[in-house]
């Protein structure tokens, strides 16, 4: 179990569960307990907490996104230090990422493609207009919500345009697939290198993979200086063409020919549709470049112009100029040839003196002690984290690349941690049947075990009760176990004992294994030692170990009086919902069992009889059997 889980921050914010990390920093699902809101906290991964390079980029994320205020940006709700522990508190986006998205559907469709492009250009450009490059635009730091709407996340590196861009040391700083030429080179950037990761993820997002691959980041990178992109119609052949020409203009090596914001990108791409994009921007730099004051034309066939861009031929202007524009045109060219010739022979330097390391076995390993273990022979990891049914929450299931291998010391080094397994709440099936409880569990995918016990109170095959108990979280899978009515048990029926001797009755109640009990009256009607009345009566249920009492006549008494007779009516109500139903009126007077009626009757009836009797009397009322009302008469 994690060690955060359940742990406050701020006096306010409790850590409800992991949600991912990345080599500098886990982020947490918590639960603000002041605003009663789900919020995400992202932490500095411990270990990092005395590297001041690590607290300064964490610091500059909060300040970054604190800047910020658009639907398409994660809010930042809090900053804190608790110990030596840096967090930000950001809004908790409940939906997956776009890299989610693309590897559970491969290519999109290219309007919906162009719809979330459309979202992320809104977000730069209100990052941009606060003077803020994001530097790691990518699909894994972009979110979903519920209803579609976009989330750019992870300012983790982003710069202020008035800071110096240039990354330290000559390390690359950002996810080398959508690194822009200028990153890889370790050159200033602007918001034009945004614009190209941008355009590396719309790519993505039309063919279903990136530009540009390879075994290592620095071939990758490599590719990304050198090399143009394949183009998406190889793999996509249906995307429409003025798409295609808008993905590949913001992949242009050279940062002056790509879109020159994120506003002239999104209105190319809300025109894509209609052919009707413009040529290529003004730029709006102060490069040394010659500006182009207007769009390129549009062509018949719709592609982009790639002309370089023609001037003014008025008489009235000198020649001289034109010519010295030209030869600064020549001379960027040559110079940035120059600065591309130097950055590969330098990648490829450092590629081929990159050393090389042993990395670790880590599955099956806790996933915090599998990234201590990584970390430890100086490779960064990245965390996937998905539900298993077999692998126990918080253990890594898989790593790529394997273990117990050398590889580069700049590889980058995935894992898979399980969730464990997926939880759902169990379905309320008791009092349904079986079959209906059955498709019930089926549909909310957990199994099911069928125990069955004679129940006299419910119908055979109706669920009597389940466990685990309904609308607790179970894994799903989990066997439910369901206790099945099998109706009443054929308990055995009371013998007529009447007119028998007392040793006649015992042995026709000896199989039913029951306790005797002896009274004596006397009768008119029977001689002496023979059985004049029992309870319980005949034809009714008995179980076995229950006492039956019976009544043996003491022969005839002197007569008295006669005791006047009296009526009284009763009347049984039979269940609509029973077929028909066996109903029996008896009548007990004095130490005397008789039976005032037996007689079938369908559901809903309602059975009325007049029963007569001498004296104090009990009448009582059967239905199959079931006593259904007693009445004392007098």
């Amino acid at each position: 179990m994690d060690a955060m889980k359940g742990r406050i921050f701020g006096n306010r914010y409790e850590i409800v569960e992991y949600l991912g990390g990345g080599g500098m920093a886990q982020v947490y699902k918590s639960w603000d307990r002041v605003l009663e809101r789900a919020v995400t906290i992202k932490f500095l991964r411990e270990g990092l907490t005395n590297d001041e390079e690590f607290v300064r980029r964490f610091r500059r994320e909060a300040q970054a996104i604190a800047s910020l205020s658009h639907p398409n940006i994660v809010n930042v709700y809090d900053v804190g230090r608790e110990g030596e522990t840096d967090y930000i508190v950001m809004e908790y986006i409940d939906g997956p990422t776009l890299k989610e998205v693309i590897r559970r559907n491969g290519s999109l469709e290219p309007v919906e493609a162009v719809n979330l492009a459309r979202q992320i250009c809104d977000a730069l450009e209100h990052a941009h207009e606060k003077g803020i490059i994001h530097r790691d635009i990518k699909p894994h730091n972009i979110l979903l919500t519920a209803s579609g709407r976009v989330k750019v996340t992870d300012f983790g590196i982003a710069r202020s345009t008035t800071q110096n861009t240039m990354t330290m040391d000559r390390t690359i700083v950002g996810s080398v697939h959508y690194l822009s030429p200028e990153q890889a080179r370790g050159l200033p950037v602007d918001e034009k290198s945004d614009i190209y990761s941008l355009g590396v993820v719309l790519y993505e997002l039309l063919s279903g993979h990136v530009p540009f691959q390879g075994e290592t980041p620095i071939a990758v990178a490599l590719q990304q200086v050198q090399q143009n992109p394949p183009p998406i119609s190889k793999s996509t052949p249906e995307i429409p063409r003025t798409l295609e020409e808008v993905v590949m203009r913001t992949l242009e090596k050279n940062p002056e020919r790509r879109y020159g914001n994120a506003k002239a990108l999104k209105d190319d791409l809300d025109h894509v549709f209609s052919g009707t994009i413009v040529g290529r921007l003004p730029l709006e730099d102060d490069s040394p470049t010659v500006r182009l004051e207007q769009p390129l034309p549009w062509q018949e066939h719709g592609k982009l112009e790639t002309r370089e861009p023609s001037y003014s031929n008025n008489k009235n202007e000198k020649e001289e100029p034109t010519a010295r524009i030209n030869w600064k045109i020549v001379l960027s060219s040559l110079l940035l040839l120059a600065l591309i010739a130097f950055a590969s022979t330098f990648a490829w330097q450092r590629y081929m003196n990159v050393p090389e390391v042993m990395l670790p076995r880590v599955v099956d390993m806790h996933y915090m002690e599998a990234i201590e273990a990584i970390e430890n022979v100086g490779l960064q990891v990245q965390v996937e984290r998905v539900n298993h049914n077999q692998i126990a929450r918080e253990v890594v299931i898989s790593q790529d690349p394997e273990g117990n291998r050398m590889v580069k010391a700049t590889r980058e080094v995935r894992l898979t941690v399980s969730l464990g397994p997926k939880l759902d709440r169990v379905p309320y099936v008791t009092g349904m049947t079986q079959r209906e409880a059955l498709i019930k569990l089926q549909e909310a995918e957990f199994s099911y075990d069928v125990v069955e016990e004679y129940d006299n109170r419910r119908p055979a095959g109706t669920v009597i009760s389940q466990k685990p108990a309904a609308n607790t979280e179970q894994p799903i899978g989990t066997i439910i176990e369901l206790l099945v009515s099998r109706g009443p048990e054929n308990q055995p029926i009371m013998p007529a004992l009447t007119g028998l001797s007392i040793e006649e009755a015992k042995t026709v109640l000896a199989p039913l294994e029951v306790r005797i009990e002896q009274r004596e009256e006397a009768s008119d009607s029977f001689g002496q030692g023979l059985i004049i009345g029992q309870n319980p009566a005949s034809n009714s249920n008995v179980e076995k170990g229950s006492t039956v009492t019976i009544t043996i006549s003491t022969g005839a008494e002197e007569k008295k009086a006669e005791i006047e007779k009296k009526k009284t009516t009763v009347t049984i109500m039979i269940p609509e919902e029973r077929t028909e139903s066996k109903v029996r009126i008896i009548l007990q007077q004095g130490a005397e069992t008789i039976e005032a009626y037996s007689g079938t009757h369908a559901g809903g009836d309602a059975v009325t009889r007049q029963v007569e009797y001498q004296g104090r009397a009990i009448i009582q009322g059967f239905l199959d059997g079931e006593k259904v009302f007693e009445r004392q008469v007098e």
